[in-house]
């Protein structure tokens, strides 16, 4: 519970703006206001989609105004006046909005206060739902040490919803950086948007004094970067962002730029002024180099996406091949054929036995069981198979599949799906057959797969040399 004194200080600060009645009057300004009065100025709704900010860390910084939230405190009086104001936000905030607070822990008197997760605690009986901690590696700090701590470079950024259910678009921060070589061989194992981003971030903290043209004098300055991140997990277009302890207005900043509505909220008149003048306009700047490089992104991410459903495209015959003569024994065949179907999902597989003699008893019934089952029920990829006579093949036949004679076609040998051993026409593959000129089986005994997909990757650099032809 919030201590006597604390609500006796809190009656007796006031500032002389009046209460907010109306989300225009409320949302893209900048309030001089106290946070822990917050339902006093806000609209009785619920309307903040996230709020991201990062709260007075206890008696270690003074932000210069008398009866702020922190300085001068008891450490249990902060933790009851931060409770409280996370308490008010929650009851404004969307079902399925979401809480972000960057915080750091504090060596006070020998002894290490775990403000992080205290808070956490706080928040927990006000109704807020941890879903996970990050580490902010910011790779400069104030240049602070203590006896039996190290110089600390990192802080955490908790993450809390207010319902089960919540915004996150985990694809739009999806990475295809720093991939092990083995995706190459291995793509069913890859989100064709890429990999999940770790739970570290490394994002080095604005360089006060000379980064971004001077643009900032804040005791915790928050990168863009970092916001910019949070702001793409939880939030759309349009949405309203808050920060009760906006300081110079970073979240601010960046909520403008990416389109979102801002709510702020600081003590300190001397940050709204810095607001205006140097961190809107720097971030404004700032976003806009960024806006090309993102779009760089998106397009590798594409290209990226692509590939993956290629080469599990290629790889599916072979994989389809090897589960059947694990589960029922020998299979014979000449060549798979595959073809890209009208559906980007879509694969028609047609196998081609030497004779009749050498299909198996109910072969495809036995295999279309198999695509049912992992791995291949993983690929996300919707097959249509066929059996069919290698001497049946035809240009009739072919023409009926849409292959016309000059369809350049791409052949993979050797059990190497992510790379063509050979690009030939459709014309000549069927002179092959005609002269009776069968491929030789790799070691491992898999089958020549023709198709018209294209990959050629080579797993020691995968992104210099990644290409799909259509």
């Amino acid at each position: 519970m919030v201590g006597k004194t604390n609500l006796l200080r809190r009656t007796k600060m006031r500032t002389k703006e009046k209460r907010t009645t109306s989300m225009k009057d409320a949302i893209n300004k900048y309030h001089i206001w106290d946070a822990r009065r917050i339902l006093q100025l806000l609209p009785n709704q619920e309307f903040i989609d996230t709020t991201v900010t990062s709260p007075p860390y206890w008696n270690l910084k003074d932000y210069g105004v008398k009866s702020q939230i922190g300085f001068g405190q008891t450490y249990d009086e902060h933790l009851d006046d931060l409770e409280k104001v996370f308490q008010d936000i929650y009851s404004i905030t969307t079902k399925i909005g979401s809480l972000w607070i960057i915080s750091d822990t504090i060596k006070h008197k020998g002894e290490i206060k775990l403000l992080p997760f205290d808070i956490a605690q706080r928040l927990k009986r006000v109704g807020w739902i941890l879903q996970d901690i990050i580490i902010w590696n910011k790779d400069k700090t104030l240049p602070w040490s203590h006896q039996g701590k190290l110089r600390n470079i990192f802080e955490y950024v908790t993450f809390y919803s207010k319902s089960r259910k919540f915004k996150y678009q985990l694809a739009r921060m999806r990475e295809i950086t720093e991939l092990k070589e083995w995706w190459v061989r291995y793509p069913e194992r890859y989100n064709p948007e890429g990999k999940a981003p770790a739970r570290t971030w490394y994002i080095p903290i604005p360089r006060q004094g000379s980064w971004g043209n001077n643009w900032v004098r804040h005791f915790n300055p928050l990168p863009p970067s970092l916001i910019e991140k949070i702001l793409l997990l939880t939030t759309e277009k349009k949405d309203v962002v808050l920060d009760p302890f906006c300081g110079s207005g970073a979240v601010l900043a960046q909520a403008h730029v990416m389109g979102r509505r801002y709510i702020g909220l600081d003590i300190n008149r001397g940050y709204k002024e810095m607001f205006k003048k140097r961190v809107l306009p720097a971030i404004c700047k700032f976003h806009k180099n960024r806006i090309t490089r993102a779009q760089a992104i998106q397009k590798s991410k594409k290209t990226f996406g692509r590939l993956i459903l290629s080469l599990r495209k290629t790889k599916y015959p072979k994989e389809l091949v090897r589960l059947y003569r694990r589960v029922h024994g020998p299979l014979k065949l000449e060549t798979v054929l595959t073809l890209q179907g009208s559906k980007i999902d879509r694969l028609d597989v047609t196998f081609l036995f030497p004779n009749t003699s050498q299909v198996p008893l109910d072969f495809i019934s036995r295999a279309k069981e198999l695509s049912k089952q992992p791995p291949l029920s993983k690929y996300g990829i919707e097959a249509v198979l066929t059996a069919y006579l290698i001497d049946d093949v035809s240009r009739q036949w072919l023409k009926d599949k849409g292959l016309g004679l000059g369809k350049r076609m791409y052949l993979y040998t050797g059990g190497r799906t992510y790379s063509w051993a050979e690009s030939l026409t459709v014309e000549r593959w069927l002179k092959f057959i005609e002269n009776k000129v069968r491929s030789e089986y790799d070691k491992q005994g898999y089958p020549p797969i023709l198709s018209n997909i294209g990959v050629r990757v080579n797993p020691r650099a995968p992104f210099l040399s990644a290409g799909v032809k259509p």
